[in-house]
């Protein structure tokens, strides 16, 4: 991971702005490699020999710079640190998500000279926002049906005599305040099994279809 002497800015401070990301990257308005440190590149030596090649060639397989999915471009155009988001697959198959920055530095007249592309390992954040989506949805759709109940709208009638055990009772009260399944066994210590049984039962018992339905089961019997 040497750079080329002749043209490469003073590294240390990026060295260790690598050490903040999984992966960074720096190169000229050629967009030549002038150093690179990314982990994704399988072969041995792969990184060093990227080096003085163009990143587009290397890392997209590409004979033009890459207009999508990569901020290096948009960075040089404005002169201003880029941002972007991208979904991929690895090589085992495995669903992952990053997110590239790219930022500008400067020469000594102040002029945009090299762009440094820095990316992280977002995945974790991606999934636990879709589960928090969900999760929003299912509250929402929860809310309006309820009040499509309370002005007579709503196709059907949930059943009030239904024999709910404890567990079930607390797995309903849960269900009514928009929980998922993982949510809801971390609550009450249970496996996810354990819960997707629960929540079978309870409707079953209550005669709905859907945790919407059981919502307002729960809301009319003040569970919740």
């Amino acid at each position: 991971m040497s750079p080329r002497p002749s043209s490469a800015p003073a590294l240390t401070a990026w060295e260790i702005l690598a050490n903040l990301g999984d992966s960074l990257m720096i190169v000229d308005r050629d967009y030549r490699v002038i150093w690179c440190k990314e982990p994704l590149m399988e072969t041995p030596g792969s990184e060093s020999e990227a080096v003085g090649h163009f990143c587009y060639q290397i890392f997209a397989g590409r004979d033009t710079p890459c207009t999508r999915a990569c901020p290096v471009k948009p960075m040089f155009a404005q002169g201003r640190p880029q941002a972007v988001e991208r979904h991929m697959l690895t090589s085992e198959g495995r669903e992952i998500w990053r997110e590239a920055r790219a930022y500008p530095i400067l020469d000594r007249r102040g002029a945009v000279a090299f762009a440094a592309r820095i990316s992280f390992d977002i995945t974790h954040r991606k999934k636990r926002q879709s589960r928090l989506e969900d999760e929003v949805l299912t509250l929402e759709r929860s809310l309006e049906e309820m009040n499509r109940f309370q002005l007579g709208e709503l196709p059907f009638q949930p059943q009030g005599d239904a024999s709910l055990t404890k567990r079930e009772l607390e797995v309903l009260r849960l269900v009514a305040q928009g929980l998922s399944k993982p949510s809801i066994a971390k609550v009450l210590g249970i496996s996810q099994n354990t819960v997707k049984r629960h929540v079978g039962n309870i409707f079953n018992k209550l005669g709905v279809n859907d945790r919407a339905q059981a919502a307002v089961w729960a809301a009319r019997q003040g569970l919740v």
